[in-house]
């Protein structure tokens, strides 16, 4: 990141393609990750994971939207692939 900043500084932009896709590819994962677990711990509550006094569900409604704002999550994958089969 230091390295990158740097050259930005230089008008040198040849690390922000490699910034780009790893980035999209950690939040892609990421967000996969996070969504699956609140997901299964929502479900493993049964209704009451349905609860708002559970906590489990205002969790799961700020992170659900997440796989789609900024990009779809299968886009941010396969972006970041793009780059990895250069």
């Amino acid at each position: 990141m230091k390295e990158s900043d740097e050259l930005v500084k230089e008008d040198n932009f040849k690390m922000l393609d490699i910034l780009h896709h790893l980035s999209s590819g950690i939040k892609s994962v990421a967000i996969e990750m996070v969504y699956k677990g609140i997901d299964e711990l929502r479900q493993g509550c049964g209704g009451a994971g349905f609860l708002m006094s559970s906590g489990i569900a205002e969790g799961w409604t700020d992170y659900a939207p997440l796989s789609t704002l900024e990009g779809v999550n299968v886009v941010m994958a396969q972006q970041s692939a793009r780059y990895l089969f250069k």
